[in-house]
């Protein structure tokens, strides 16, 4: 007796599980393209489609430490006017200039009172704080090291202190030596310090004579 029942058709399975296999790996490729897209790398200076593993490579690294190395170097000169804060003369104010690597920003300090007062209110605020985390989680530095890119609340506390007592000093005694010796605030509008007592007096003794000879003749 003949078979009449009907038998599956394994051809057309087979063709349907390629044709998803395909699709997926299809799918596949274009993540895979999309992910290795090309980025500038800021720490290395070049370009590349490695992805976020591009910070795991050998290279990188060292490259990020001698990033991170020289601008510690330079936020250690911010921190010395930090610790000793002193008046911007005028004519120096546009040599007095911070860039900041993590907020891509060039602080001046043309409007500035005192040595480097911008690059410290900058490198005190919120803002570069956003974005240094942002650096560091971009390019691979540690987060435990935040503290040594930025300056801390109580350290700016301190330096406005010590700014204010040189203020109210000049102000008590701008002929003395006070510590405020060079150029003058926008606050407090000291143009001239005379530090030598000695010359002032001369100079107020022949200003008093030729007085009297203008009066005599």
């Amino acid at each position: 007796m003949a078979d009449h029942s009907v038998k599956p058709n394994t051809n057309s399975r087979l063709s349907f599980t390629n044709q998803n296999h395909n699709v997926t790996k299809r799918e596949e490729e274009k993540k895979k393209d999309k992910k290795c897209e090309f980025e500038f790398c800021k720490v290395c200076k070049l370009n590349h489609n490695q992805g976020p593993r591009h910070k795991y490579f050998p290279n990188h690294k060292t490259a990020l430490s001698s990033f991170l190395s020289r601008f510690q170097n330079k936020i250690n000169d911010v921190r010395f006017f930090l610790r000793n804060p002193k008046v911007l003369r005028p004519q120096h104010a546009d040599r007095n200039r911070f860039w900041c690597v993590f907020c891509d920003t060039d602080v001046d300090e043309l409007d500035s009172s005192f040595a480097c007062e911008n690059a410290i209110n900058h490198l005190a605020g919120g803002h570069h704080l956003k974005n240094l985390k942002h650096f560091l989680w971009q390019y691979g530095g540690k987060m435990d090291q935040l503290d040594k890119y930025r300056i801390s609340e109580t350290d700016l506390t301190k330096w406005e202190k010590k700014c204010e007592s040189l203020k109210v000093e000049a102000m008590v005694a701008p002929t003395e030596g006070s510590g405020l010796k060079y150029g003058a605030s926008n606050e407090l509008s000291i143009r001239y310090l005379i530090q030598d007592s000695l010359k002032f007096r001369t100079l107020v003794q022949i200003f008093m004579r030729l007085t009297f000879r203008i009066q005599v003749c």
